[in-house]
C-alpha cells in the first residue's frame, strides 16, 4: 500500500509531465523546435528521460527520484553550457521543483529501507544531504559555464575574486555538513551574506548568473541545519 505522500508526489509529477509534453508540442508546432540541430534533439531526450522517471515512480521510487534529479542537472547543463542565453536562466530555475520532487521520492524510499523505520531526525538529515548534493552539482555546472563562457575574467580582481572565495566557503560548508551540521549552517549563511553583498554592490556580479535565485536554497539549507540542530539536540 503506497503512502499518501507518495501518491501526491506521483500526481504532481504527472501534472509536470503533461505540461512538459504540452510545452514541447507547442514549441514544435510553433516552429521553435525543428529537430534539425543538436539542441532540439537534446531537448527531446530530456523529455523522454523525464517521462521515464514518471513511469518508474509507480514501482521504483528511488530510481524515479534519481532520474528526476539527474534530469534537473541535464536542464541546467543544456541551459547554461549549451544554449548560453542569459535570458533563459529562468528555465533552469523553473526546473528546481522537479529536483525537490526527486529528492522527496528518494526520501519516501529511504523511509522504508529500515526495518524499524527511519526516525524524524534521520529523515531530515537524509533529505538535507540529498538536496545539498544536488546544489553542489548545480554549483559545479554554474561555475563551469562561467569558466568556459568565452569571457576573459580576472579572478584576482574585484568583484570576480568573490567567485573563488564563495566556492571555497561552500566547500567548507559541504564538508562540515556531514558531521557538524550546526557549523555548516552558519557557513552557508556566511556564503549567502557575501553572495548578496556582491550582487548588490557590483553590477558585474549581478549580471553574470542566476546567483540571487541560486542563493535562496542555500540560505534555507543553512537555516534548516541550525534549526534542526536545536530541535534534535539532547535535552
Amino acid at each position: 500500500m503506497k503512502a499518501k505522500s507518495t501518491k501526491i508526489l506521483q500526481i504532481i509529477t504527472g501534472v509536470f509531465t503533461v505540461l512538459y509534453f504540452g510545452g514541447i508540442a507547442i514549441s514544435f508546432f510553433g516552429g521553435d523546435l525543428s529537430f534539425l540541430n543538436l539542441i532540439d534533439y537534446l531537448s527531446l531526450a530530456l523529455l523522454l528521460f523525464f517521462m521515464l522517471g514518471f513511469a518508474l515512480s509507480w514501482k521504483r521510487e528511488e530510481m524515479a527520484g534519481i532520474i528526476l534529479m539527474v534530469w534537473n542537472a541535464g536542464v541546467w547543463i543544456l541551459d547554461l553550457c549549451l544554449i548560453r542565453d542569459r535570458d533563459m536562466f529562468f528555465i533552469s530555475i523553473m526546473a528546481i521543483p522537479v529536483m525537490v520532487i526527486g529528492a522527496l521520492f528518494l526520501l519516501q524510499w529511504y523511509k522504508t529501507t529500515k526495518v524499524t523505520g527511519a526516525s524524524e531526525q534521520q529523515q531530515w538529515k537524509f533529505i538535507l544531504r540529498v538536496l545539498l548534493v544536488n546544489y553542489s552539482v548545480l554549483y559545479a555546472i554554474v561555475m563551469l559555464s562561467e569558466l568556459f563562457g568565452g569571457n576573459s575574467i580576472d579572478y584576482f580582481s574585484l568583484p570576480f575574486i568573490l567567485y573563488p572565495l564563495l566556492l571555497l566557503i561552500f566547500l567548507v560548508g559541504f564538508v562540515l555538513s556531514w558531521r557538524k551540521e550546526f557549523y555548516a549552517g552558519f557557513i552557508f549563511l556566511f556564503w549567502c551574506v557575501i553572495m548578496y553583498y556582491g550582487s548588490i554592490a557590483y553590477i558585474e556580479f549581478r549580471q553574470s548568473g542566476p546567483w540571487i535565485l541560486f542563493g535562496v536554497p542555500i540560505l534555507l539549507q543553512g537555516i534548516l541545519y541550525i534549526k534542526h540542530h536545536y530541535q534534535f539536540r539532547p535535552k
